[in-house]
């Protein structure tokens, strides 16, 4: 609990009269910190039935209380009719004070972009159908990527030309994007940059290792490596300190105009393009081309290997089908497969929230699929895990009230589903 009020004490001060971005502190922005039983709420108007006063921290009035179904991952998401910045504690505790205090400033900056700038983009149910279907297995537009963020990286660092370079390049692809009849990946890109890049760079200003940021670009996209989403928070932090140094002011530009951040770097950049084909010669594209074009054939054969795993692998096989309307879908960006339209897998963790209490959660490998009929993850999980069911009292033939299903990577609480088990299987139906 030291940890978490030390966290919380030092993001309300270093977001404090708007000094990682004008206008964005914490003084008005609801914050849940939620574990899997409980959870924190820091200055939140109207806190749910069963919190109660526990404490202040920065000013503001902590409530204490279940964690409820809507407080799901690390988002902005609405609490009681208030939206709130959520912040998921791990298990094993939160670690260390300033790591959690970047982490809640992230989480609520997520809240201020939604409040102070609507206008910008943000990530709905069409962009998350565009994140599912990202061609991440396109060997040339990883190669163009790989291009595009280690000059990224070399900007950051000062090289004269580097920010140039990247704008050509990024054109260029793109334009390739468009000519593919893929338009909406060159917006989706741009609104993930935005969306998930701005808040990392508020790490940053908080005190984040650029180091870091410049190693992880130069490891993006390799192998289709964090190409459909997690390597967007990095370009989009990447463009945002880059506009810190080319164009001073640009934020509050941003109440006056919708751009992207590749634009307004663009406008910025006072020095001549060069040509695509300078760019591709001076980076060496033929020999990542043919890395890439390789690294695709054993990422397939990495896709097999898991796929079967989880057909014919030990343990117990879980099938878990959610209906249509259950949008709510978790997961990890940096353990995330693309494997085709419709599916992609998972290495680590998932999930889904949706109505009157649906949550689900899953730690282990997991395929996800979906379509018109909904969902389904199938996950392979040591042993089987316990199922309790409740009042089936007005359920239909092999169907139960409240279900919930608990073993060792598997967390699922359902209002109403029909189950099903054999030797080493388990399906669930949520209704």
């Amino acid at each position: 609990m030291e940890t978490i009020m030390t966290a919380l004490q030092q993001a309300h001060q270093l977001a404090a009269g708007g000094a990682l971005w004008p206008g964005f502190d914490l003084d008005t922005i609801p914050i849940v910190l939620h574990g899997r039983t409980e959870a924190l709420l820091v200055g939140h108007p109207a806190p749910p039935a069963g919190f109660h006063p526990a404490g202040t921290v920065a000013g503001r009035a902590i409530h204490r209380g279940p964690a409820l179904p809507e407080m799901a991952a690390n988002t902005a998401a609405p609490v009681n009719g208030h939206l709130s910045a959520l912040v998921s504690l791990p298990e094993n505790g939160p670690g260390d004070a300033p790591t959690l205090a970047r982490l809640i400033l992230h989480e609520a900056f997520h809240v201020f972009q939604q409040a102070a700038l609507p206008a910008m983009p943000h990530i709905d149910q069409s962009a998350m159908e565009v994140m599912r279907e990202y061609p991440e297995n396109d060997a040339a537009n990883n190669a163009m990527a790989i291009v595009e963020n280690l000059l990224l990286a070399r900007a950051l660092d000062g090289e004269a030309g580097a920010a140039a370079a990247f704008l050509a390049m990024r054109q260029y692809r793109h334009g390739r994007l468009v000519r593919l009849d893929r338009s909406e990946v060159v917006t989706y890109e741009q609104a993930v940059e935005w969306v998930e890049g701005t808040p990392t760079y508020i790490e940053l200003r908080a005190g984040a290792a650029r180091d870091a940021l410049s190693e992880r670009l130069r490891l993006h996209n390799r192998g289709g490596r964090n190409a459909a989403y997690r390597r967007f928070y990095d370009t989009g932090a990447a463009l945002s300190l880059l506009l810190d140094r080319h164009a001073p002011g640009w934020q509050e530009r941003l109440r006056r105009r919708t751009a992207s951040l590749q634009d307004l770097l663009a406008e910025a950049v006072s020095e001549p393009w060069p040509t695509v084909n300078q760019v591709v010669v001076a980076e060496g594209f033929a020999r990542i081309l043919e890395t890439e074009e390789e690294a695709e054939v054993k990422r397939q054969e990495r896709v097999a290997a898991l796929l079967d795993e989880l057909d014919k692998g030990p343990g117990v096989r879980v099938e878990i089908h959610l209906p249509p309307r259950v949008i709510g879908v978790m997961w990890d960006p940096n353990n995330l497969l693309n494997i085709g339209p419709g599916r992609r897998l998972h290495t680590r963790f998932c999930g889904a929230a949706g109505p009157d209490g649906l949550k689900v959660s899953v730690e282990a490998l997991c395929l996800e699929e979906w379509g018109p009929a909904g969902r389904r993850f199938t996950a392979r999980l040591p042993e089987m895990p316990a199922v309790q069911k409740g009042d089936s009292a007005g359920a239909g033939d092999g169907e139960c009230g409240p279900l919930t299903v608990q073993g060792r990577g598997l967390t699922l609480t359902a209002p109403a589903a029909r189950c099903e088990a054999g030797d080493r299987w388990l399906r669930v139906w949520v209704l």
